[in-house]
């Protein structure tokens, strides 16, 4: 301070001008510096951004690639187990076709087979389609062979909801022996077999 005792006021204030204007010029050149680095440390986190951003679009596709290919492979086995139950479907509908198609001879037969696996104390009233009334009524001795009292066949009744074979009505119980029916449970226990032995293992 004591430099600028008996100063003049005029010279005065070109110091203190002077000491100003070097003052603003290192702040502006520390603020210069600053900006700079605070622009290259912009550019660089631009940069790790940008990579980051690669790196999680890549990700992201490689994901989203997986998932395709996952969808595709779903697709495909749904494809593959459509294909082999109409296969399965169309198996069982001839074998349907074929039944239905027998003669009344043979359809007795194999109604006959069926009802007399039934337990011995298992009978009551047939209910069968209209078409078939007549050839179950007729055949009713046949059935009633080597059945007794509470498993004896008493009567048949026409019932257009029954499609083929009969259906055994009881005092208290109801036994399904239609031709849908047993191929519904042949389907369930032996799917599995025919499957393989359409399409391999």
């Amino acid at each position: 301070m004591g430099g600028w005792f008996g100063m003049s006021l005029e010279n005065v204030k070109t110091r203190v001008l002077e000491e100003a204007k070097a003052k603003a010029e290192g702040i502006l050149a520390e603020a210069t510096a600053q900006a700079r680095r605070l622009l290259d440390d912009g550019k660089a986190a631009d940069e790790r951004a940008g990579q980051d951003a690669a790196r999680d679009a890549r990700l992201r596709l490689e994901r989203e690639a997986v998932r395709e290919v996952e969808r595709i492979q779903h697709d495909n086995r749904l494809h593959i187990l459509s294909a082999k139950n109409k296969a399965i479907d169309e198996v069982f509908t001839r074998v349907k076709a074929k039944l239905s198609a027998l003669s009344d001879a043979e359809s007795l037969d194999l109604i006959g087979a069926w009802l007399s696996a039934l337990p011995a104390d298992v009978g009551g009233t047939l209910r069968v389609n209209p078409r078939d009334e007549g050839k179950f009524f007729s055949g009713l001795d046949r059935l009633n062979a080597g059945r007794f009292g509470a498993g004896r066949f008493t009567g048949v009744v026409a019932d257009p909801k029954v499609a083929s074979g009969a259906i055994v009505d009881g005092p208290d119980f109801s036994v399904d022996c239609t031709i849908d029916r047993r191929l519904d449970e042949l389907r369930e226990t032996s799917a599995g077999d025919l499957a393989r032995t359409l399409f391999g293992a």
